[in-house]
């Protein structure tokens, strides 16, 4: 079996070493290699061609021990060259646009806490700053040791449209306000999982485009990871789910 292909030469062009940096858990995955009858998985994530033709790539790298896994780089040609006993293999199956965590869990692999961690916080604030924006009179704010909400009154709302609202002057516009330390904790105190679920089932019959494309504003994906989270949002309702991803976090 090849371990490199056309198809993922132009990936790797999409992807070059560090241009998901900062992403973490939420990575995509470009290529999965493993040891087909024992321990080893590379989830690749990023790389770049050498002029020798060569490969360094970037990514998950596994060999049996959560422990002692980590992020690093490997070489195309290393990876080629392995025989324990048998070659290194491609996996064909590794769903497409699948992200290093929901691609360790697919394969078996215990995220990392810290990525776990971090990953989770991503999804709420995704979350938090697609929903909070669909109240006209609610603006989120954040700088790196805080997160605001504020409801603004009614004669100031033309202001948050036309991004006058800051950090600095949030308040004199402010009817209330909250402060948080994290989105998780933003989410659990304003109880957004019961108005996302609302939502869901008041416009049950226009989450859909004509095309059958999911329209409402928090990705469907997104929601199915809240859930694994913990957090209670019925979607049972819905006829059309063309969507069967199902990881398991």
């Amino acid at each position: 079996m090849k371990l490199m292909t056309k198809e993922l030469e132009k990936e790797f062009e999409k992807y070059p070493i560090g241009s998901q940096d900062g992403l973490g858990g939420n990575a995509k995955v470009i290529v999965k290699y493993f040891n087909p009858i024992g321990t080893g998985t590379w989830l690749i994530t990023e790389g770049e061609k050498l002029e020798n033709g060569d490969y360094e790539m970037f990514g998950y790298c596994h060999l049996g021990d959560d422990d002692m896994a980590e992020l690093g780089y490997v070489m195309l040609s290393e990876l080629e060259e392995l025989q324990l006993p048998l070659k290194i293999e491609r996996d064909l199956y590794m769903p497409k646009d699948c992200n290093l965590i929901q691609a360790m869990k697919i394969t078996g692999i215990t995220p990392p806490s810290y990525m776990m961690k971090k990953y989770q916080e991503q999804i709420y604030e995704r979350v938090c700053k697609k929903y909070v924006p669909m109240s006209s009179n609610q603006i989120l704010l954040n700088d790196e040791d805080k997160i605001i909400i504020a409801l603004i009154k009614d004669e100031s709302i033309s202001k948050i449209k036309s991004n006058e609202i800051t950090l600095e002057n949030y308040k004199e516009y402010a009817e209330e306000f909250d402060s948080f330390s994290t989105y998780k904790e933003l989410f659990k105190s304003f109880e957004m999982n019961e108005g996302i679920e609302i939502d869901l089932e008041d416009n049950k019959e226009n989450l859909y485009d004509e095309n059958g494309k999911w329209t409402y504003g928090i990705s469907k994906e997104d929601i199915k990871e809240l859930q694994i989270f913990g957090e209670r949002i019925d979607m049972s309702f819905l006829e059309k789910n063309n969507d069967n991803i199902s990881y398991e976090i």
